[in-house]
């Protein structure tokens, strides 16, 4: 199967974990009262795949520009909210799954050119994608998604207002693009991952590079690799010495 499904494959993956979700709220006895309940969202969600797996050139050419990137946004929160009731029923593998499935809606929106909105549950995703893969293709297919994604948020979080919580989704996706990128082993990608986090998390920066020095020192990682690195930790100030 394909690290990152195409939409078509996403739909597949939504329709085998929707189940298993389905069948636990309906056993569950769960008083629905004003809830949005999983067969709602289910019902939506199935809505928009049909829309999501056609053409985009085929769309209505009188709907507004952003149409795509509204479609997907919808998608990833529903799916959001759809994993939240994954983890409430027990059913966390589905969570994963459909964290996963985001990774997905997420790579349609930046090929559309859109920007994201809801940033959690797919850094969750590709969180759970590079933790499961060891391969420096793979990674680096995943690095290069981190910066896209990091592109098509930088809108609505670039600024990082909310410096107090160190399990922000941004902060996350940045940290993690970092790594990626250099388990990856690909100093291009890596350079491009350094030079946000310094950017946009200089707090977090020295302390990065650093344990990031000592981590390519002891593995086994090619000599360019090191020396970016080691380039970045050194410039990244007096508090890595």
């Amino acid at each position: 199967m394909a690290l990152i499904l195409d939409i078509s494959g996403a739909q597949k993956r939504f329709e085998q974990y929707a189940k298993p979700i389905l069948g636990a709220f309906a056993e569950s006895g769960i008083a629905s009262g004003e809830q949005i309940t999983p067969p709602m969202i289910v019902d939506a969600l199935r809505q928009l795949f049909v829309v999501l797996t056609t053409d985009v050139a085929s769309w209505d050419p009188s709907l507004p520009a952003d149409e795509p990137e509204r479609i997907g946004d919808l998608a990833i929160g529903l799916l959001m909210d759809l994993a939240t009731w994954a983890e409430r029923l027990g059913e966390r593998q589905a969570k994963a799954a459909l964290e996963i499935i985001t990774v997905s809606l997420a790579a349609w929106v930046c090929n559309q050119r859109g920007a994201i909105h809801t940033l959690e549950p797919i850094v969750n995703g590709l969180a759970i994608l590079a933790n499961s893969r060891g391969d420096p293709d793979e990674l680096r297919s995943l690095a290069q998604l981190m910066g896209k994604v990091k592109e098509a948020a930088s809108a609505d979080y670039g600024t990082d207002l909310d410096g107090a919580d160190p399990h922000r989704p941004w902060r996350i996706l940045l940290l993690n693009w970092g790594i990626t990128a250099t388990r990856a082993q690909d100093p291009a990608e890596m350079r491009c991952a350094f030079a946000a986090l310094v950017h946009h998390l200089p707090a977090d920066a020295p302390l990065f590079f650093r344990e990031g020095r000592q981590q390519v020192a002891q593995g086994d990682f090619p000599d360019e690799v090191k020396a970016v690195m080691e380039e970045a930790a050194k410039r990244a100030g007096h508090s890595l010495h």
